[in-house]
């Protein structure tokens, strides 16, 4: 006897299923038009209108689809997001190395973003402020960023990293922050295919992972709550989105 039940969903009527196809289609080039405002005019000069008169629809529609310019950039970090995520799980499978699983979800992530790179530049002027809604720190972004500290988690899970019991639940976000300042750099830097940001993160981790082991020192008690400390300081910046 099978123990297993499969609900089997009856296909949609045509013509719902056609909806849904015909608003995909739309919703996609409202968001491909918009990525294109954004390249060409700026970020903070393109209008919804400029957006809706390039993708062939009505203002109305959209705002039905997109209800800011801050939404549309929401949506690719959200795609970036599982993308990197369906990449983790394959690449944690494959490696026990930590700084292989850090560098492949590092770089794959920017290797998505790539194409809207220059578009970096203005959101980092734009979104540094806590208060604004794409800011890193903001309470909007808070899904997004508890997701992405979940994924630098799992890259540290089962990894060979050597790290102090009591540090190890404030890697995850500490990462994460640096992280931060490596998209920063990235955004900025001007080198042949950003060559540069991939040798920074691979100093920057050669010096980090023998500093992770000296935390299991007998006398690095010190050094460790400086950390924890550090951590702290920094997070006191994120604003969480409040519950319920």
């Amino acid at each position: 006897m099978n123990m297993f039940k499969f609900r089997v969903q009856k296909p949609m009527p045509p013509e719902i299923s056609q909806k849904t196809v015909k608003a995909q289609k739309t919703r996609e080039g409202i968001l491909k038009a918009a990525l294109e405002q954004f390249r060409d005019k700026g970020y903070g000069r393109a209008t919804m209108r400029d957006i809706a008169k390039r993708a062939g629809v009505s203002v109305g529609n959209a705002y039905y689809y997109f209800q800011s310019k801050e939404e549309m950039i929401l949506e690719v970090f959200v795609r970036s997001q599982r993308e990197a995520e369906i990449r983790n799980r394959e690449t944690c499978r494959r490696t026990r190395s930590f700084k292989a699983r850090f560098l492949d979800l590092q770089f794959h992530r920017l290797d998505l973003l790539s194409g809207h790179r220059e578009l970096f530049v203005v959101l980092t002027q734009a979104g540094i402020h806590p208060a604004h809604p794409l800011s890193p720190f903001s309470a909007e972004m808070s899904s997004l960023r508890n997701d992405a500290t979940a994924l630098i988690g799992e890259a540290v899970e089962g990894s060979d990293l050597k790290v102090s019991s009591s540090l190890r639940p404030f890697l995850p976000r500490l990462l994460w922050l640096f992280n931060l300042a490596i998209v920063l750099f990235w955004s900025l830097d001007g080198s042949r295919e950003q060559k540069n940001t991939r040798r920074l993160v691979e100093l920057c981790l050669n010096l980090m992972i023998p500093l992770f082991g000296l935390t299991l020192l007998p006398l690095a008690g010190i050094f460790n709550r400086m950390v924890i400390e550090i951590h702290n300081l920094l997070s006191s910046m994120i604003r969480e989105k409040p519950a319920g």
